[in-house]
């Protein structure tokens, strides 16, 4: 499988966000997105997912040479600001989630799972998500893009509002769980990305930028990436 961007143009009061964005992605990698705030990140995903409407291009998936417009059950996004329903608990909401699943993959005893592999307590997976920090609605949102197990799954920000502790675990889940999906992962912060990434591409001037080093511990990688960013203030 493989993700293919063609020419994806979008602008917002006639501002121009993504130029022209060119990029394929292939099943079994994590790829990083890095750009300054604003660059454009968020609205790629946005794209990608089906959440907002492009103004030109396409956006396909390549499977066994056979090109298709890519589908909503292909796609999940975490996004950067959760939405979830504030009057239920984190343990309702996750097992009326699953309950709704109509393959029945994932059995609905399995909510105190999931719940340990993002350490939410017991105490708290019983509190009503509105009382619940940023950070504990993204491990819920987290939660249910898991759960969906997507063939793409896109993460916006994924990381920067949990733990040290918690961030190492997802970290861990999505290394494990590469080989049968592509990943995208947007973040403006560069170890997090040389982490986990297989591979890392640049979002500037609403175009991406493939950096031309082999490798991450390449010498020049750094300085290139700083520079390129320092290159749009």
């Amino acid at each position: 499988m493989e993700l293919i961007l063609k020419d994806i143009y979008q602008s917002y009061s006639k501002t121009p966000v993504l130029c022209g964005v060119n990029a394929s992605f292939r099943e079994g990698g994590i790829y990083s997105i890095i750009g300054r705030n604003g660059s454009g990140k968020t609205t790629l995903f946005n794209c990608i997912s089906g959440n907002l409407r492009y103004q030109s291009g396409k956006i396909l998936l390549s499977e066994q040479g056979v090109l298709q417009p890519i589908g909503f059950d292909d796609v999940g996004m975490v996004s950067a600001s959760p939405m979830l329903p504030e009057y239920l608990t984190g343990y309702e909401f996750i097992h009326y989630f699953l309950k709704m699943r109509a393959d029945n993959e994932i059995q609905s005893e399995k909510e105190n799972y999931y719940f340990d592999l993002v350490r939410i307590s017991n105490k708290d997976r019983h509190n009503l998500i509105k009382n619940y920090s940023y950070g504990m609605q993204n491990k819920i949102q987290l939660l249910c893009c898991l759960l969906r197990n997507p063939r793409i799954l896109l993460l916006d920000e994924p990381l920067s509002s949990f733990d040290i502790i918690v961030s190492h675990d997802i970290k861990q889940v999505l290394v494990e769980m590469k080989s049968d999906h592509i990943i995208l992962m947007a973040t403006h912060l560069l170890q997090l990305a040389v982490d986990i990434s297989d591979e890392v591409y640049l979002l500037k001037k609403g175009i991406l930028i493939h950096p031309p080093f082999d490798s991450f511990a390449h010498e020049g990688f750094e300085p290139y990436i700083m520079e390129a960013l320092k290159d749009e203030e």
